[in-house]
């Protein structure tokens, strides 16, 4: 995994020699990704509170799913720990590999520098997306993990268990870094493509990686709600930042199946 790490930024690196206006060889747009960067960061924190764009809905709306969520967690972790299976084992391993923040992070600047290097800007402002909304998810993530200090169901089998400012390990179960990083993912590469089946399968990994870290006992259900939520705010974050600079377009687009119907965020370059 750290070698798929390091050859992701060695290709970013060697792409960077072939071309002009990147953060590898240009002050210039190192200095307005840091703005972005910057700016998209307060949006993660204003967005939740604020009632125009039905911020505070979709707050209310998570707290609620996280709140019900806890409500059943031992019965969840109950549940699975008796469900145990050498093939579910091998199958969450690779769940738990896919979902590392590290492995995202070398990919998001694989995907940079290739599109450097291809002389495609549509894969590189993917790759700068991408790289973005994993940092921003990951760095909530990690705040929260320390303020919040839930003990990870392995510990004590309490869900009741918090105690803050731990900074260890053993305590730093809510929310799941694996999971945020894997729905901001998900959700900046969704909004890329027209196919609803991909869309769907980027959401699935995404899920896939919050059900092994339920499955390996180390983290709660409410833990995986709570993070795909930050995953899902950060990766349309930085959409919509996109979007204000002239990059990627994306629109609302009406999404009907056979017993629903809602809107998709839809992006094309």
């Amino acid at each position: 995994m750290r070698f798929l790490i390091i050859c992701g930024v060695l290709l970013a690196l060697s792409g960077a020699a072939h071309a002009d206006d990147n953060i590898f060889n240009s002050t210039k747009a190192l200095k307005e990704q840091t703005v972005r960067l910057r700016d998209e960061a307060l949006e993660v924190v204003k967005t939740p509170l604020d009632t125009d764009d039905y911020g505070l809905v979709g707050t209310l709306a998570v707290t609620g799913a996280v709140g019900l969520t806890y409500v059943f967690d031992g019965d969840i972790r109950t549940k699975l720990q008796g469900s145990k299976s050498k093939g579910l084992d091998k199958v969450t391993d690779v769940g738990n590999l896919v979902g590392d923040p590290f492995l995202h992070l070398g990919i998001a600047a694989a995907v940079y520098g290739g599109g450097i290097f291809a002389g495609s800007p549509r894969w590189k402002e993917t790759g700068e997306m991408l790289g973005e909304a994993i940092i921003l998810a990951d760095a909530t993530t990690f705040i929260l993990k320390e303020s919040i200090g839930r003990a990870r169901p392995f510990v004590k089998g309490d869900k009741g268990a918090f105690t803050p400012g731990q900074f260890k390990t053993d305590y730093n179960s809510l929310p799941s870094m694996h999971t945020s990083s894997s729905f901001a993912m998900a959700s900046v590469m969704a909004a890329t493509s027209e196919s609803i089946p991909i869309k769907a399968l980027y959401y699935s990994a995404a899920t896939f990686v919050g059900f092994s870290r339920i499955y390996q006992d180390k983290h709660w259900a409410s833990d995986i709600v709570l993070s795909a939520a930050i995953g899902e705010l950060c990766g349309r974050i930085v959409m919509a930042t996109h979007v204000k600079k002239g990059g990627a377009k994306v629109s609302l687009v009406p999404l009907v199946s056979e017993n629903s119907a809602g809107l998709a965020l839809l992006g094309r370059w």
